[in-house]
């Protein structure tokens, strides 16, 4: 018997979780989504943004088609807000609606986090401050950045606050396509 299996016996399960661990620690997906179907060659690649010094982005890579599959699954119903898309088939996002209530929302966590700033704490590193810069930026409160470009020109992300202003110009029924989904570390 194998000595690491005899020492622990659940080694290779516990092996597979650290491995889902050490993937999604400091991991995060690039979503290209645009209001036009982009042509695979104008997909988002690991090779489309800056990567290393000076960057968001320390390395991109390319996913597998099921890792695709599950990253578009967490965007749906884990990332944008609840109940205002519905997927089509597999990269279709119909809008539902729920923009007013979502901005309403969102003013309401700028308000509280701004009550929160102070001339004591305005200038502290990760204070009060950077809190609400956070909460304006990317109101989504997700790792995950959007390339909002039909074509690969664009060489970064952007955070949620971008893709939502994108939303909220859209009409009920009016739809939104997922691109090329890269993984990117930070």
């Amino acid at each position: 018997m194998d000595l690491k299996r005899k020492v622990c016996p659940s080694w290779e399960s516990d092996k597979k979780q650290v491995s889902q661990l050490n993937k999604s620690i400091m991991h995060a997906k690039v979503y290209q989504i645009t209001k036009h179907r982009v042509d695979k060659e104008n997909y988002l690649n690991e090779n489309t943004l800056t990567q290393g010094d000076s960057s968001d982005y320390d390395y991109c890579s390319e996913i597998s088609e099921e890792e695709r599959a599950e990253s578009i699954d967490t965007l749906v119903n884990d990332i944008l807000p609840k109940g205002m898309f519905t997927l089509v088939g597999s990269d279709e996002l119909v809008f539902n609606g729920g923009t007013t209530e979502w901005i309403h929302d969102w003013v309401n966590a700028i308000h509280e986090k701004s009550e929160n700033v102070t001339a004591e704490n305005v200038t502290h590193w990760i204070g009060a401050a950077y809190q609400l810069q956070k909460v304006i930026n990317n109101p989504l409160g997700t790792d995950s950045h959007f390339y909002l470009s039909e074509s690969t020109t664009q060489t970064f992300g952007e955070e949620s606050s971008e893709l939502m202003r994108m939303v909220c110009k859209l009409r009920i029924g009016e739809r939104l396509y997922i691109g090329g989904i890269i993984d990117y570390h930070f």
